[in-house]
């Protein structure tokens, strides 16, 4: 039972989905900068321009989870929401840097 168990462990970040590492970049972004833009996102995660589309549904599960926020629906950049204000471990300085 115990090799089963480590062979799931050992492998786990190969069953990750495009969809999952864009979550965990975009909340590792949230936390360093409190802002990004989607590309930041495609650069960090090195995506090719067909992987855009998933960049951009992810962002907008995230908005409609309080993640992120964006001032209008046409803005390019993203920045700390309300949830990610409280939940996550974000500095002053970054939460006031975000809204700038």
């Amino acid at each position: 039972m115990s090799s089963i168990v480590h062979f799931i462990e050992s492998n786990m970040t190969k069953l990750k989905t495009k969809r999952d590492k864009v979550w965990n970049a975009t909340l590792e972004l949230l936390v360093a900068q409190g802002k990004f833009k989607a590309s930041d996102i495609m650069e960090e995660l090195d995506l090719t321009e067909s992987q855009r589309q998933t960049v951009r549904r992810v962002l907008r599960a995230q908005e409609e989870y309080g993640w992120v926020e964006r001032e209008s629906r046409q803005s390019g950049i993203w920045r700390l929401g309300w949830k990610g204000r409280m939940l996550l471990n974000v500095s002053e300085k970054t939460i006031e840097q975000s809204r700038t």
